[in-house]
């Protein structure tokens, strides 16, 4: 009998869901981000399409918020005296960067559980399911700087700085980029992730210096400075309110959320990865 031909490594069968090279799958990603931008926006269309006022909730959905905390703390709790001389701009410019990190880290979360069915299908890059809950929440955000530079324009007026603020919400998009991934593959450890992720941030928000002034309270204690100069959060929101209101900033701030961005995206992005063949089997 002839010998059987020596088996081809080139012909070998593969796991469909097995992941590629770096290289490739970075390749793989940007061919695909035409496909994710049509993805987000559609998404934010489907959002309000039931609704009467349709798109305008995603100005009214972060004023009423703000309304809201407003008349909590810097009216019935009285905060605001000891927090900024313009506490309404104050807790915008907090609560919106907040919210930002928030919503796209929670919904990061769900975005592999959620598309099971999808991802057992088609092999494409699994990346691009957290990518694209980042992009959704990121395009909506941007009405929030309609509210953030009309309050601050009826109270304090233009400032320059101002044309910062976009460059730094691009870097927190970064930033969320990377924590939504973390999300995501923790989620599909333990499913109960999405439930304490809510209350994760509930603490996170008093942690932030959200709705009061880290430097009132912490009255010059060095170690309560650093302790919240680790939090990112803090940090993003620091200088934010110093684009918008001109208060006090220190380097350390800056340093704190390049270095945090940088760790939170490739430790996210690789851990992620390092899962991407278990998403179609769980």
């Amino acid at each position: 009998m002839p010998a059987s031909p020596a088996p081809r490594p080139d012909l070998e069968l593969r796991d469909a869901h097995q992941s590629t090279r770096l290289a490739p799958y970075l390749r793989d990603l940007w061919s695909r981000r035409s496909y994710i931008w049509y993805v987000s926006t559609n998404e934010l269309r489907s959002r309000q399409v039931t609704n009467v006022l349709g798109n305008l909730w995603h100005l009214l959905n972060p004023a009423l918020s703000i309304g809201v905390y407003f008349v909590i703390f810097g009216l019935l709790l009285d905060v605001g005296d000891r927090s900024s001389n313009n506490f309404f701009l104050f807790l915008t410019v907090g609560l919106f960067m907040f919210q930002f990190t928030q919503k796209t880290t929670t919904d990061g979360a769900k975005s592999i559980i959620n598309n099971v069915g999808l991802i057992k299908a088609i092999k494409f890059p699994r990346a691009m399911l957290p990518i694209t809950s980042t992009a959704t929440e990121t395009i909506a955000f941007w009405p929030s700087f309609l509210v953030i530079y009309f309050v601050a324009a009826l109270s304090d007026g233009f400032r320059l700085e101002w044309l910062l603020l976009p460059l730094l919400v691009a870097v927190q998009a970064v930033f969320n980029t990377g924590s939504a991934m973390i999300a995501a593959r923790l989620t599909t450890h333990f499913r109960d992730t999405t439930q304490i992720l809510p209350f994760f941030f509930r603490l996170l928000l008093y942690g932030s210096g959200v709705i009061f002034n880290v430097d009132t309270y912490a009255e010059g204690n060095k170690i309560v400075e650093w302790l919240f100069t680790l939090n990112p959060m803090y940090c993003f929101i620091t200088i934010g309110r110093w684009t918008v209101m001109g208060t006090p900033l220190k380097a350390q701030h800056v340093g704190s959320i390049l270095i945090w961005t940088f760790v939170i995206m490739i430790a996210g992005f690789l851990w992620f990865r390092a899962g991407e063949e278990r998403y179609a089997r769980d």
